[in-house]
Parts: C-alpha cells; sequence; structure tokens
C-alpha cells in the first residue's frame, strides 16, 4: 500500500513540475515579447528557486482546472464530464454498489471508491500513470487555452500582425490536442479502474 501512494505521489509531483514548468516559460515569453520585459538570467545556483516555482505554478494551473472544470458551461464546451458513464460502465457500477453495500449513492460517488479500490489493487500502476499522463495532458490543455485566449485579446483589442496569428493559431492548435490526450487518458485511467474492480471482485483477490 505504501509503495503504491507513494509511486502516486511521484507522479503527481513529477506532473505539477511539468505543468509548471510550462507555464513559466509561456509566462516568460508573453512577459518579453509583447511586453519587452527583460528575461531572467538562468543560473544554476538559481535552480531550486525555479523548481520551486514551477512546482508552485504547477498546482495553481491544477487547481484552476479543477475550478474550470465545475462550471457547466465549459463542461459542455470541452466534453469533460465526469458524471457521465456508458451504459457498461453502469452496470459495473451496479455491480459495485451491491459489492461495496451503498445501494443508496449515486453513480460519482460509486465511481470514486472503485477507482480508490482499484489503486490500491493495482499491482500494475497502469491505473496511477493513466491518471498522471490524463493530469499532466489537461494542465498542459489549460495553460494553452489561457494562453489562447490571451492571444485573441491581444490581437482584437492591442494589435496584430502575421506573427502573433500564427502564435494564436498554433497555441489553440496545441490546447486542442492536450485536450485531446486529456480525454484519452481519461478514458483510459476509468477503463483501467472498472477493469481492475471487476477482476478482483471476480476472483476474490
Amino acid at each position: 500500500m505504501n509503495n503504491i501512494f507513494s509511486k502516486f505521489n511521484l507522479y503527481d509531483q513529477i506532473g505539477y513540475l511539468l505543468v509548471g514548468a510550462i507555464a513559466l516559460i509561456l509566462i516568460i515569453f508573453d512577459s518579453f515579447y509583447f511586453y519587452s520585459l527583460t528575461i531572467p538570467e538562468f543560473k544554476l545556483d538559481a535552480l531550486l528557486v525555479w523548481f520551486i516555482v514551477a512546482y508552485f505554478f504547477g498546482h495553481v494551473v491544477q487547481t484552476a482546472a479543477n475550478l474550470l472544470n465545475e462550471i457547466p458551461l465549459l463542461n459542455f464546451l470541452i466534453r469533460e464530464n465526469k458524471k457521465e458513464f456508458t451504459d457498461k460502465e453502469k452496470e459495473i457500477l451496479e455491480q459495485a454498489k451491491i459489492f461495496f453495500k451503498l445501494k443508496k449513492q449515486d453513480e460519482d460517488k460509486i465511481w470514486n471508491l472503485c477507482y480508490v479500490f482499484a489503486l490500491a489493487k493495482d499491482i500494475s500502476g497502469h491505473v496511477q500513470i493513466f491518471n498522471a499522463y490524463y493530469s499532466l495532458y489537461r494542465g498542459w490543455f489549460i495553460i494553452f487555452l489561457l494562453q489562447s485566449i490571451f492571444l485573441s485579446i491581444y490581437v482584437l483589442f492591442v494589435a496584430y500582425n502575421l506573427q502573433i496569428i500564427l502564435l494564436l493559431i498554433t497555441s489553440i492548435f496545441i490546447a486542442c490536442l492536450f485536450h485531446n490526450r486529456s480525454l484519452r487518458f481519461w478514458q483510459y485511467t476509468r477503463n483501467k479502474a472498472l477493469e481492475t474492480f471487476v477482476v478482483v471482485k471476480t476472483l476474490n483477490l
């Protein structure tokens, strides 16, 4: 159990750093390109500070992602409603209700229990890995979504040229790519967690 949660925490921390690093790079780029601010000089003796800043931004972005996920309009636009389940998934969740003896709980709560159960039983670590990739791509998606919004506002109200328009198109394209990847790995996570539950329940492991 401790090894499982140690791996899970390690994946999380690496994800925060990678998400925060991209956010930091874009902030520095925008500050230099659009506002002619001086780029901070990178020094090895300041490496720890950069790690801390990147880690902090990683938490900020992931928190923003969680908040945005609660907005119904954005759920409709970016297709990430985690409370929707297919018929096959609902069938497994009904089995889980009986297994956990929680007949009055809704599907979302039962899914959370299946996920925690799968984390504890998944020897391969696939559930943790898939979820870590989901969080990573979702974080990057949020970063480039915000970057696209910033560039759109800049083009509409400040100034525009071919380079900025190309930056905007590139940012939107990358955001779409990362969004699709996040949805794919979320589905991988859900499938693996439910499959793990079914196998463990059936074999009484």
